[in-house]
């Protein structure tokens, strides 16, 4: 038997409402004429099941005809941070881990296409971060997860995406990774099997004073022979490849 997805298409005549119930919060459209109301319901903060009622009082999308909405998946729009990671690398060995990525979910209104975008809703809280030095660095997300060395340690969830990420440590000396961001905005996500998956990061250390390469690609292991792409990447890729990856935490005490 087919798993029953959380996403996909639903279908109300104006005058119409459905309340969908998530891990983390409540979804409430209503069809009215030529648009749709829509509104969350915070679990945390609402004690009691919400109204249909209540639905008409969220933000109205003016959309056209069209009776169709869709609910899908899509990465992050800013990188996120993995840090403290207790992974140690040593010198010219390559390792690959995966890491669990929160999801956002998004609404379009009669088919799936930029234009039709309505508005979108993390699955769960994320945090922002900085990665970088104070000058030169970039807004991110912080990202909340563990490091697994199998994927299938990791339990499918529709929340959350596996981000494979392989890295090559090309120094002399072991690779202790501190902060290490994923630009999670420049990659595919594809549904293989049970799990939506992201294309994989891969990257190449070379020392704290250069710049590690980094590129994106596919696995027949990890992705299948025939991609199945859920969504594109929200930026094109090679637009920040040349950016910093890696960041080292400066020790401000110098030891006498």
């Amino acid at each position: 038997m087919e798993k029953v997805t959380i996403y996909g298409k639903k279908q109300l005549e104006p005058g119409n409402s459905n309340l969908i119930d998530f891990e983390s919060f409540t979804l409430g459209i209503k069809r009215h004429t030529e648009g749709w109301f829509i509104k969350t319901f915070d679990k945390n903060t609402v004690e009691e099941k919400p109204s249909i009622d209540e639905i008409a009082t969220g933000t109205y999308y003016h959309t056209g005809k069209s009776n169709s909405l869709y609910l899908t998946p899509a990465l992050p729009a800013k990188p996120m941070v993995l840090k403290g990671s207790r992974l140690v690398i040593s010198p010219h060995q390559r390792l690959t881990f995966f890491v669990k990525v929160p999801l956002m979910l998004q609404l379009y209104s009669a088919k799936k296409q930029e234009e039709n975008l309505l508005t979108e809703f993390p699955f769960q809280q994320i945090s922002d971060t900085w990665f970088g030095e104070t000058v030169n660095g970039e807004p991110a997300y912080a990202l909340e997860s563990e490091e697994y060395l199998e994927i299938n340690e990791i339990v499918p969830d529709e929340n959350f995406a596996v981000c494979p990420v392989n890295i090559f440590n090309n120094d002399s000396s072991p690779l202790a990774i501190e902060r290490l961001i994923l630009r999670v905005d420049q990659l595919h996500l594809l549904r293989f099997k049970e799990y939506l998956i992201t294309s994989m990061v891969k990257l190449e250390y070379k020392g704290k004073d250069h710049v590690s390469a980094v590129n994106y690609g596919f696995s027949k292991a990890l992705h299948g022979e025939n991609h199945d792409i859920v969504a594109k990447p929200r930026n094109p890729e090679g637009k920040s490849l040349l950016k910093i990856n890696f960041h080292f935490i400066k020790n401000i005490y110098r030891s006498e």
